[in-house]
């Protein structure tokens, strides 16, 4: 097949973006219960734990390292990450660019007791004045702005001297891009682009991969740059019949060839 839709990612706008993710907010075509219900939540957390399991999120996260701390969370979703640092008594902040998802961040934190802050704000015009937090994350959000490069700088903006970042973006060399997707564009017909869009939803404007080299080109003013990768499904690599393997065959190549590059570093003091 070769009549494949081009996408051209320059023509994306940030509306574009916000109106996808307002009518589709993170996970909610994948959990049957009513969205920001106890039900859906617990099922969320469910999902994301078995990509990052509690143990793994807090070595990423560095949760405990933050208390007292002010930490934003970029894209905050549904505030599954933000929920993790306000239990370990950080002083937490969410921007997401839709109303959908701030109201999910405000009831989750409402069942979970919490206190939070959070407000509707795009990437890549953060509401906040330099040098205002101590860690700033932002977790699989940045690929789908029309304009990263210009979200990670307002992101070291408001990063306090030495402060952390933490970041997850798609990974180009992963198995489920460069194997996958690759035969299914052979199979459907369609772009690899499209299909990492479609990654996220059917309809989906833009969704981005990036190698270790590209993301550190992107990270340059900051320093102590750390990457890992992770993130292995078995049908990445077995197209068909994978749900007969386990999917424990193939972690040990997950920090190889994983779907999530993940990056933590500092704002030089």
């Amino acid at each position: 097949m070769t009549n494949k839709e081009n996408f051209d990612l320059s023509q994306v706008s940030t509306d574009d973006v916000k109106k996808f993710w307002q009518s589709k907010p993170l996970s909610s075509e994948g959990i049957p219960h009513e969205l920001g219900s106890p039900e859906f939540f617990k099922l969320y957390n469910s999902q994301r734990e078995a990509i990052e399991p509690i143990p793994y999120s807090y070595r990423l996260h560095e949760y405990t390292d933050f208390k007292g701390k002010k930490v934003l969370d970029v894209g905050s979703g549904n505030g599954y990450v933000l929920s993790k640092y306000a239990s370990e008594g950080a002083d937490v902040h969410g921007i997401d660019i839709t109303e959908a998802g701030i109201d999910l961040c405000r009831k989750r934190f409402k069942y979970l007791n919490l206190k939070g802050n959070f407000q509707v704000a795009d990437a890549q015009e953060i509401p906040f004045p330099d040098d205002t937090f101590d860690c700033v994350c932002s977790m699989g959000v940045l690929h789908h702005v029309p304009d990263t490069q210009k979200a990670l700088h307002e992101i070291f903006r408001v990063l306090k001297p030495g402060g952390r970042l933490i970041v997850m973006f798609y990974h180009r060399h992963s198995a489920k891009y460069q194997l996958k997707y690759r035969v299914w564009s052979w199979v459907t017909g369609k772009s690899m682009q499209q299909l990492v869009n479609e990654f996220d939803g059917v309809g989906n404007p833009k969704g981005t991969v990036f190698s270790r080299s590209e993301l550190g080109k992107m990270l340059a003013r900051f320093t102590d740059v750390k990457m890992h990768v992770g993130f292995l499904e078995t049908r990445d690599i077995i197209l068909r019949g994978a749900r007969y393997l386990p999917e424990r065959l193939f972690l040990p190549l997950a920090p190889l060839i994983g779907w999530n590059l993940y990056a933590k570093a500092r704002k030089p003091i």
